[in-house]
């Protein structure tokens, strides 16, 4: 059984919907994925957990929503509260860190990480280079390529 994490640009276009429900199946069938980890920031986010609760229904996944703050705004309440957590390790993360110390404890936690990564100049490229120092199985459904890190 393997897990894998989300990490994206907090906006992304919804013409990925189509490329993003063909990776999921994919993972899920052909990979054994069973356990995904997605966070609560715009569309992006949004947009997976959309997708995972839809293949939920069809196979035997766990969705676990990582949040960023404990008493904070996490983003749109769009998510299932009794699929969140947080993290021991955020507790005492300045709110200006909080994200990205998220998305490190995913990507820690996963086997694969997909991206929605279309430029250089931000979090997600740098979560991604973590992701690449660890050896995790990356997948962009962005325009960036990932092997120019």
């Amino acid at each position: 059984m393997y897990s894998c994490c989300f990490i994206g640009h907090k906006n992304c276009p919804k013409t990925i919907e189509a490329t993003l429900l063909d990776t999921l199946e994919r993972l899920i069938t052909e990979c054994s994925v069973t356990t995904f980890y997605v966070g609560t920031q715009g569309s992006f986010d949004r947009l997976i957990y959309n997708s995972l609760c839809c293949f939920e229904t069809l196979y035997k996944i766990n969705i676990k929503v990582i949040l960023a703050y404990l008493n904070k705004e996490n983003g749109e309440t769009y998510y299932d509260i009794k699929k969140t957590f947080f993290p021991d390790e955020l507790t005492n993360t300045p709110p200006r860190f909080a994200i990205r110390k998220r998305n490190s404890y995913m990507i820690n936690k996963s086997d694969f990480v997909v991206t929605f990564l279309n430029d250089s100049l931000s979090n997600t490229y740098t979560n991604v280079e973590e992701a690449k120092r660890k050896n995790k199985i990356i997948i962009n459904i962005g325009d960036y390529d990932i092997k120019k890190i």
